[in-house]
């Protein structure tokens, strides 16, 4: 299904221009993994960053304009000459950066005709690759934030900006580090690292070994095809690089085996795409977002990581929970004995998983290496423990190139993605846009933080509509989170609510792109599978407030926070979220009434409402939460033995359940 994909996406070259092509997409890991390692320095060379991300950018645009053709009609098989010449025109543009940076840092504010010139011809050939790989609706996100960087003074209130002048505007979108160069620094090294390391992990077994390891523990529950869906999906989704190509490699197993199950093609759609998009928040790599957060953050990546595994765990036993429910209530069994791998079969060559990521911990927390270096590192490290499998040890060599020419078309998506939002970032600072939204934003919320927070989560998921998890996160944040934080809103837990609803847009309509991925494998409307998922996520998307209110549900976060308040408010928590699902669901053991889904919702609420240090009495309404829930569990427990009893002593009137 995903070759499928690529094919009506890609061109599919033969010949010189095929050769041409995918010397391009090896070269981008390949110089990545050279700059990461230092070998410049070893070879007695001295080099900018910026040198780097400059040849970068010169692969990743001649790439997109050989390999993605101009519309539909234009030609699948050759290059025609126009592409030629624009990525000619790419490789000069990005190549200017590697060859003059070390005079233009000198003469920054001197700004040139010929500088101004190879500015505006980068901008604009990235808004065209832009346009190629992610169509039109992008595009205009960014031509927004360029019609405000040119006319600034025709916006009304507190969004009205001064414009400065055009050479100095496109000079520093271009060629400024916090613009542009910023963005595309990220790519180049965090995002192309962990990237080569997903790549080699699912070129040789990893992917599978997820997926084995799900079936084998869960497949012959109830329901048992979506738990596998919802474990194997958070598992390949940190490392896989977006919830498009974590539903390609785990959907296109659990969304047949869902259907076969007994849920409908909408609902296995559904699950598998809040399953795969939830990969993104899930620790230790998030998707690389991880990374991006912390240096937004100043903080080391290893809190980042421990912050995020309780939000992480509710997020997917509030799914977990759902799915089990539902299967119950739609009387759904687990795959057969002959369908679910055997345990001690997928165990005895399964374990090489822990190595692999017992190297990227210890490269990370023990030696000390930063996650750039640590990423390849492991990758490479990856290969010659993931060959102990005896069924991977044929065509390595040319796995090897598979997984580099991959980790390089991977990287011509992200690379644009965060060139485009790079330029916004840029606008949105040389304009003060950034302080103008911050500002109205705070004003929104001075009166009600709640309010606040659903406005930003939805300016959130709106921004965050058909880009990666990586751009998406860096628009939030420059956007949206300083206004959190200018609310007194922890800065950790203002950086990850905004993460987490930049990402839920991947599953949430219109653009939706997980739902979209999800719907060629479910043979389903991408709509119908995108309004049921957001059923399905609805429950998760409480966990971000949870966090802004609790931020002891933030490990490491919070110096004030005494041992005792956090265990007590992370048990409630937990709890709170599996009677919000229960209610959400309406059953339990039967179908509820509507009057006892509504006590299970109060019951949750109060399980969920925050414990501050020195307020007692939110310990006694938590208290009577969990006693409320006790006794409607004990009710219907009751209930159900009861009923039990009656079709053991008349069994003649027992339904046939199969």
């Amino acid at each position: 299904m995903a070759d499928k994909e690529e094919q009506s996406r890609y061109r599919q070259l033969q010949g010189i221009s095929s050769i041409i092509w995918k010397t391009i997409l090896f070269l981008i890991p390949l110089a990545g993994i050279l700059y990461i390692l230092s070998v410049y320095q070893w070879m007695g060379f001295a080099l900018f960053l910026e040198q780097y991300t400059g040849l970068f950018l010169a692969l990743i645009l001649a790439g997109v304009f050989i390999g993605v053709p101009m519309n539909v009609n234009a030609s699948r098989t050759r290059v025609p000459w126009y592409d030629i010449l624009l990525a000619i025109a790419g490789l000069s543009a990005g190549l200017y950066i590697s060859i003059y940076y070390p005079t233009i840092v000198i003469y920054f504010g001197y700004v040139t005709t010929d500088r101004v010139i190879v500015c505006v011809i980068a901008i604009l050939l990235i808004l065209e690759a832009l346009r190629r790989l992610f169509g039109w609706a992008l595009v205009c996100v960014v031509g927004a934030f360029f019609v405000y960087a040119l006319v600034p003074s025709i916006f009304p209130g507190p969004l009205k900006g001064e414009r400065g002048s055009l050479d100095q505007l496109f000079n520093y979108l271009y060629l400024d580090s916090s613009s542009l160069l910023y963005m595309l620094n990220i790519a180049s090294t965090i995002a192309l690292a962990f990237i080569l390391f997903g790549q080699i992990l699912l070129k040789f077994g990893g992917g599978e070994i997820f997926n084995n390891l799900a079936f084998a523990f869960f497949g012959r529950f109830r329901g048992g095809p979506a738990k596998a869906s919802i474990v194997g999906s958070s598992l390949v989704g940190s490392v896989s690089g977006g919830p498009v190509s974590n539903v390609m490699l785990t959907g296109s197993m659990t969304i047949p085996l869902m259907i076969k199950n007994g849920y409908t093609r909408r609902q296995a759609g559904a699950i598998e795409s809040v399953s795969s998009t939830g990969g993104m928040i899930m620790p230790p790599v998030m998707g690389i977002a991880a990374f991006i957060i912390a240096e937004t953050l100043g903080v080391p990546y290893v809190e980042v990581v421990i912050a995020a595994i309780i939000p992480a765990f509710l997020y997917y036993l509030c799914l977990f929970v759902q799915v089990d429910l539902k299967a119950a209530k739609q009387g759904l069994h687990g795959m057969s004995k002959d369908e679910v791998p055997k345990a001690k079969k997928v165990l005895a060559t399964g374990w090489i998983i822990i190595p692999v990521f017992g190297a990227l911990l210890y490269f990370l927390f023990v030696a000390g290496y930063t996650p750039t270096t640590s990423g390849v590192y492991t990758a490479l490290m990856a290969i010659p423990i993931l060959l102990i499998q005896k069924t991977q040890r044929h065509r390595i060599f040319q796995r090897l190139m598979e997984a580099m020419v991959d980790t390089g078309k991977t990287l011509l998506d992200i690379g644009i993605i965060l060139a485009a939002a790079g330029l916004v970032i840029g606008i949105v600072g040389i304009t003060g846009l950034g302080f103008n939204l911050a500002l109205t934003l705070v004003e929104i919320g001075q009166s009600n933080l709640i309010l606040l927070l659903v406005t930003s989560g939805i300016v959130s998921i709106v921004l965050g509509m058909g880009m990666p998890a990586v751009a998406a996160y860096a628009l939030v944040a420059t956007l949206v989170a300083p206004a959190l934080v200018e609310l007194g809103v922890n800065p950790m837990a203002a950086h990850l609510f905004v993460f987490y609803f930049a990402n839920m847009s991947n599953f949430t309509p219109p653009i939706a792109v997980a739902s979209f991925a999800a719907a060629t494998i479910a043979k389903e409307s991408p709509y119908k599978i995108g309004f049921s998922a957001m059923v399905f996520g609805f429950v998760g998307l409480t966990v971000p407030f949870l966090f802004v209110y609790s931020p002891s549900l933030l490990l490491g976060v919070g110096e004030n926070i005494s041992d005792v308040t956090r265990t007590a408010t992370i048990i409630s928590v937990i709890i709170g979220c599996v009677v919000l699902s229960i209610c959400f669901v309406g059953y339990l053991f039967k179908k509820l009434s509507s009057l006892k889904r509504v006590v299970f919702g109060i019951s949750a609420l109060l399980l969920l409402l925050p414990v501050y240090e020195g307020m007692p009495y939110m310990w006694t309404l938590n208290v009577i939460g969990l006693t409320l829930f006790i006794v409607l569990f004990a009710i219907e427990l009751n209930s159900r033995t009861k009923k039990r009893d009656d079709l053991e002593k008349s069994p003649s009137e027992q339904p046939n359940i199969l």
